[in-house]
């Protein structure tokens, strides 16, 4: 692939907003996503090989290669998105999330609005994913982490799940070597955090489906752990979103807003950068496993946006000084 892209010229052009000042394949997504295909034909769950799920895996397919290869304008990929979401909330009740599992004393909910709820979560998902990936690792770094934590739901429960994961993972691992390299560099493209994003998606709506039975790690709530383990994409989306809808803009115009664009501009390399927001999301995991699985769902909740408010306003803080010195 890095040799058709370079002789195509299929390349990530720079441009004001881009992290890389130096044109580069985005093109790697492609050959993950065409091996997470056969990887799911091969060993997938059953579930997971539903028509409506492979269809949609086409449709991002289609929608990813000719982005990362033509250019794709936002809007048409959006309302590509919602379809996909509508598709899978409506026609696979077995991925639907239909249980808040007690998070503000909501517990099962009608169908109605359990395909609502799961079309707005799947379309946060998909895009987080898909907006985190704008510096070398982060969008991959992050996709291998929640599909471990997701996937080991499932380590005792039902091994194809867990497997399928594992698999995930190892196809995804190689790509490190080429996001990083200096001189076989590539991106991961709208094909990979399509792909990537769609397959989370999958994992989350499974987990919150009150007719799957799973064990969760930690004995943490269900909806507590699948929360946690998209901690930091979701965030940072919600961030993005209201401060673009703040200034007028539309939510889903690209800026550099987002905390990989800040943590850049203090001196952080992508390296360090993917680095310390991955450690902050490891963080607030290991700090709901050890201390605070034990309490009532909501008090965790608040526990957590409390620890999280507590980064953020360190992260001000060291914004600061880093100007004052400056």
């Amino acid at each position: 692939m890095l040799k058709l892209s370079i002789k195509n010229r299929w390349f990530d052009i720079p441009i004001e907003r881009s992290s890389h000042d130096r044109i580069v394949p985005r093109t790697a997504g492609i050959v993950i996503a065409f091996l997470s295909l056969l990887t799911l034909f091969w060993v997938g769950p059953a579930d997971f090989k539903h028509p409506v799920i492979i269809v949609s895996y086409s449709i991002f397919l289609l929608i990813g290669i000719y982005d990362d290869i033509k250019h794709l304008n936002a809007s048409t990929k959006f309302w590509a998105q919602l379809l996909i979401c509508v598709a899978l909330a409506v026609l696979l009740p077995e991925f639907r999330i239909n249980n808040f599992y007690g998070i503000l004393g909501v517990y099962a909910i009608g169908e109605p609005y359990a395909i609502i709820f799961s079309m707005f979560v799947f379309i946060v998902v998909i895009n987080a994913y898909n907006l985190i990936d704008g510096i070398d690792g982060l969008a991959l770094s992050f996709s291998i982490f929640a599909i471990f934590l997701l996937s080991n739901c499932f380590a005792d429960i039902d091994l194809a799940v867990f497997d399928y994961g594992l698999f995930l993972i190892f196809i995804l691992l190689p790509f490190f070597f080429f996001n990083f390299s200096p001189k076989r560099k590539m991106f991961l493209g709208d094909t990979g955090s399509l792909f990537l994003g769609t397959t989370i998606v999958l994992f989350v709506g499974y987990i919150l489906n009150s007719s799957h039975s799973i064990v969760v790690p930690c004995n943490m709530n269900r909806a507590i752990y699948v929360l946690v383990a998209l901690c930091y994409p979701l965030l940072d989306t919600l961030r993005v979103f209201v401060l673009r809808i703040t200034r007028g803009q539309s939510p889903f115009v690209a800026d550099r807003s987002h905390l990989h664009h800040k943590l850049l501009g203090l001196g952080f390399n992508h390296y360090t950068t993917t680095l310390s927001l991955l450690s902050f999301n490891i963080i607030i995991y290991l700090v709901n496993c050890l201390f605070l699985k034990d309490i009532n769902e909501n008090a965790v909740l608040m526990a957590d946006f409390i620890l999280i408010g507590f980064f953020f306003i360190g992260g001000l803080w060291y914004t600061r000084v880093n100007r004052k010195k400056n």
